[in-house]
């Protein structure tokens, strides 16, 4: 087996996405080497790992796994990033830097696209599932009477 620097990306993206249960990815720009070391530095302030990866073998990677729906997403360099700290919120994310951007997340098996993970609180499942538990809890021991409108809506015929 030919063993170069291609394939070991392509292992390196394959662990990421198979063994990592929350994975960011962030659209980059090319910099020079000062505003690429702030970045790193800003990336490690904040417990962050990161691997970055070109356009072309990211698209063939993923072209060839589950994630087929992300190709459309890339545009330039990919960074795969990885947290290992459980106090992470996605406006912490936001604010790392401006030249990269929060494309998705990967949570659990299930990638989410920005909009869609922009309302949760936490990016843990079990605290997630725990104010989901809460608000059932608090909705259920409410009286029907407070739930029902008021307003009674016309039946088209």
């Amino acid at each position: 087996m030919d063993f170069n620097l291609k394939t070991y990306k392509h292992f390196k993206i394959k662990y990421y996405l198979r063994k990592k249960n929350l994975i960011f990815f962030f659209h980059g720009t090319s910099l020079k080497n000062e505003s690429w070391i702030k970045i790193e530095q800003a990336l490690f302030s904040h417990q962050l790992t990161y691997f970055r990866i070109l356009n072309k073998l990211t698209i063939n990677t993923l072209k060839t796994s589950i994630f087929k729906n992300l190709t459309t997403l890339i545009h330039g360099p990919i960074f795969v990033l990885n947290s290992s700290s459980t106090k992470l919120t996605l406006k912490k994310l936001g604010n790392i830097s401006p030249f990269i951007g929060l494309l998705g997340v990967r949570l659990n098996y299930q990638v989410y696209s920005k909009e869609q993970v922009n309302k949760l609180k936490k990016l843990t499942y079990l605290e997630n599932f725990h104010i989901l538990h809460n608000s059932m809890k608090a909705f259920i021991k409410k009286p029907y009477h407070a739930l029902k409108s008021k307003k009674i809506l016309p039946i088209s015929k």
